[in-house]
């Protein structure tokens, strides 16, 4: 079953984290845990993640102070941040730094799962460098997004296939567009290519050495000295023996 998104937990409660990462798990989303604010700030940095949820009393680091760090170190990933209790004002903070959303515990299975869904789906169709992106005809590219697990897997299939010694076809409405093919294969072509080429080029290299016999340089040379009128009796002469 393909992820649905990557969740990076961060509660400094064990509970909480089993609980949330049991949901979100059930739901198709893969999830990765962090109790402090440094060890998820190390987490974003080596990983990717679609939505990172942070609850606001973390130790020695609060969920508002690790969205300012997170958005001063340029990591856009959509952020939500829990509250223990309704607090308009954190919650207006919340917004301005940047955080997606605000959630109050206790959080049922259903809105976190709806909550993660939607964070994922705002951070995979985000403006941002891939629509940028020009073919060799200055055309927009359209970009498809998928997670790196997905990626992976599918990669990792085609590529195995390939290594297997067949030839991956890919197509686009049923037309054949690019092939994938194992190193051996590839060298066989490359190898029968250069085999033609070699034969060409021997056959090339005899003509020109027949050409360079001295009885051919004379002839050419008697050719390009003849006059208008010799060239023409020997051109009738030629055809009078039937060459």
């Amino acid at each position: 079953m393909p992820s649905r998104g990557r969740v990076l937990l961060v509660d400094s409660e064990r509970s909480v984290l089993d609980s949330y990462a049991r949901s979100l798990v059930d739901a198709g989303f893969e999830v990765g845990e962090a109790s402090t604010g440094v060890e998820a700030l190390r987490r974003v940095a080596a990983e990717n993640f679609d939505v990172v949820l942070i609850d606001f009393s973390l130790p020695e680091m609060d969920g508002l102070a690790l969205l300012r760090k997170l958005r001063a170190s340029n990591f856009d990933v959509p952020v939500i941040l829990t509250l223990s209790e309704p607090d308009n004002r954190t919650a207006i903070q919340a917004l301005e730094g940047g955080a997606l959303q605000y959630l109050v515990k206790p959080i049922d299975a259903q809105a976190l799962r709806e909550t993660a869904d939607l964070a994922v789906r705002r951070y995979r169709s985000r403006p941002g460098v891939l629509s940028e992106l020009r073919n060799h005809r200055g055309e927009p590219i359209e970009a498809s997004s998928f997670t790196a697990t997905e990626a992976k897997n599918e990669f990792g299939r085609v590529l195995e296939t390939a290594i297997q010694g067949r030839v991956v076809v890919i197509t686009k409405h049923d037309a054949p567009k690019a092939v994938l093919v194992g190193l051996e294969e590839f060298r066989a072509l490359v190898g029968t290519r250069k085999s033609r080429l070699d034969t060409l080029r021997g056959e090339f290299d005899a003509l020109l050495a027949r050409m360079q016999t001295p009885e051919a340089r004379a002839g050419m040379k008697a050719a390009f000295d003849a006059t208008p009128v010799q060239l023409g009796k020997a051109a009738l002469a030629a055809v009078l023996k039937g060459e």
